[in-house]
């Protein structure tokens, strides 16, 4: 029985936007398509999967919900900087 790997964690906006595109594409959707399912444009789920720092929160939240990626925040094991 094979067994899966949890997603890595998210500490990037980068490594945010890979796990959208890599959802998104796994759903067979475009970026486009996407884009007028969460009534945003075309540029903001492109800028969003390539990592751009300044993509709004709230939009970007809602982007990974459609997409179908749960986010959970937990606490690391150790120090708040490991």
């Amino acid at each position: 029985m094979p067994t899966t790997q949890p997603p890595p964690p998210i500490r990037s906006a980068q490594d945010f936007g890979s796990q959208i595109r890599a959802a998104r594409l796994a759903q067979g959707l475009t970026q486009a398509e996407l884009a007028a399912i969460a009534g945003v444009g075309t540029r903001f789920v492109s800028e969003l999967e390539r990592g751009k720092e300044t993509a709004r929160l709230g939009l970007a939240l809602e982007i990974a919900q459609l997409a179908g990626v749960d986010l959970i925040a937990r606490p690391r094991k150790g120090r708040a900087h490991d």
